[in-house]
């Protein structure tokens, strides 16, 4: 015959909750749409307010998961280098054009 366990009880609260990143990770989605938009020739106007939006929002994304704020900070970097490419292929069809 088995020996039956007793009941296990709650632990107390749970887990702390992991502060999330919103404005990285908005800035990576805007950042990364900016960078698609901006290799198309004359569409790419639409990529200059996008990247830098996503550069900024990036940017307060990343300075809050350094500072321990938020987490997600690997999205909040891989935000900002899409928009900062998507920034320097504006400024090369600025000046191809």
């Amino acid at each position: 015959m088995s020996m039956p366990y007793p009941p296990q009880q709650p632990g107390p609260g749970g887990y702390p909750a992991q502060p999330q990143n919103g404005l990285g990770t908005a800035g990576f989605v805007v950042g990364l749409i900016g960078l698609v938009f901006s290799f198309i020739p004359f569409i790419g106007v639409v990529a200059w307010p996008l990247v830098i939006i996503g550069a900024v929002l990036s940017g307060v994304g990343l300075s809050k998961a350094t500072s321990g704020a938020a987490s997600n900070k690997g999205l909040a970097i891989a935000g900002l280098v899409c928009s900062i490419v998507g920034l320097l292929m504006c400024f090369a069809w600025v000046g191809a054009f």
